[in-house]
């Protein structure tokens, strides 16, 4: 699990510090810088996936992602801190400094990895130099370059990586989901959901059971729909709803002539239940366009999700954060002041407000009322420095 990250200077996040749980709510209006602190999560996969210069080239370039400032040319940092399926703990940081003609060096990059019952494993480089190396290796690096994928082979560092290149990442688009589809493997879910028909034939496939219960889902959400399937049609794909109106048989229906608020729901059915079953997902919004009566049966999706993968919702939602499934402790509050995006959790006040009952957590959000623990976050920054002491204490 992701339990903690450290953001600078990425868009409009100067340094915010996030704990994370199994099930985060990230809560605010919109432009506060939300889908910023998703989108930094997103690039620090993206650099995993393929490299540090695609992942920049794909938002522009590191002009563009840099947060913008007076004074000296800031540096991008990012430090994260994520339990190992052995209990262990991995502890991964890297720098990058701008150069003149959008160019940019890896300045620093450190990873410590802490086994349960097991010795401690390290490297540090900075400049494109290991100043700590793995034993004797010692893989070449360019100064654009990070040295965890070279070193993945390795399988004290495997786990670590394969969380990263591991981790989804969905804005959801209706409108992708309800074309014609290119034929596509099914296994992992588009970020947009454009290959959702092959996903869906997948789960039908080889997860017959979550098949059956995501259709009994999307039947409580849609009330009439009694299922979806995957069809072929030429050299495309789609999707075909069936609808109870009252006949012998149900009534069959494309995408193409099916709601936004349904097209979405499956496809956040989708990514839940999804074959790759991934360690981490982050979902943008997933209640836009949903009706609000269907709320609290998409939390339940949500949180079911949490059981299978870590999950992580961004939303400006009153119904969201009013449903009981969700605990003050899961919400991280995201305000802006002049441009500048803090993101921590709720204070005391808003918290006991909260508990005694006075206000729900949706009635402060609509009055602008919801209060971030200011103090908190600032410990948090204070505790984890983008370089500072690795966290080496294992779980146990």
């Amino acid at each position: 699990m992701l339990q903690s990250v450290r953001i600078v200077n990425y868009k409009s996040l100067a340094s915010v510090v996030v704990k994370l749980s199994s099930f985060t709510v990230i809560v605010g209006q919109n432009g506060a810088g939300k889908s910023n602190f998703v989108d930094a999560l997103r690039f620090v996969s993206d650099c995993m996936q393929g490299s540090v210069a695609q992942a920049l080239r794909s938002r522009g370039n590191i002009g563009v992602v840099r947060r913008h400032s007076r004074g000296h040319p800031t540096n991008i940092g990012f430090r994260v801190i994520i339990g190992l399926p052995d209990g262990g703990l991995a502890d991964y940081s890297f720098e990058l400094k701008a150069e003149r003609q959008a160019g940019f060096t890896v300045k620093r990059e450190r990873c410590t990895i802490q086994p349960m019952l097991k010795n401690q494993v390290k490297y540090e480089v900075a400049n494109g130099v290991f100043i700590h190396p793995v034993l004797d290796v010692r893989p070449r690096l360019e100064a654009d370059s990070l040295a965890l994928p070279l070193l993945s082979a390795l399988p004290e560092f495997r786990p670590l990586y394969d969380f990263l290149t591991n981790m989804r990442f969905y804005a959801l688009s209706p409108d992708r989901i309800r074309e014609l589809q290119d034929p596509d493997a099914g296994l992992v879910l588009n970020r947009e959901g454009s290959n959702s028909a092959a996903v869906l034939r997948e789960i039908a496939k080889k997860k017959p059971r979550e098949y059956e219960r995501l259709c009994n889902l999307l039947s409580k959400v849609v009330p009439g729909t009694t299922g979806a399937e995957y069809v072929s049609s030429g050299q495309k794909e789609t999707i075909r709803f069936k609808q109870d109106v009252g006949d012998v048989a149900p009534w069959n229906f494309d995408a193409l002539n099916m709601s936004d608020g349904t097209l979405r729901v499956l496809a956040v059915l989708l990514a839940v239940y999804q074959i790759s079953s991934p360690r981490f997902i982050a979902i943008e919004e997933p209640e836009s366009t949903i009706h609000p009566a269907a709320i609290d049966i998409l939390v339940d999706i949500l949180r079911d999700g949490a059981t299978r993968s870590q999950v992580l919702i961004t939303t400006h939602s009153p119904d969201i954060v009013d449903n009981k499934a969700i605990k003050d402790d899961d919400l991280r509050l995201v305000t802006s002041t002049k441009g500048i995006t803090q993101v921590a959790p709720l204070s005391e006040i808003s918290k006991g407000i909260i508990r005694d009952h006075l206000y729900t957590a949706g009635e402060l959000l609509r009055s602008s009322e919801l209060r971030a623990d200011d103090k908190q976050a600032e410990e948090l920054e204070r505790q984890l420095t983008l370089f500072g002491s690795p966290q080496l204490v294992a779980q146990r």
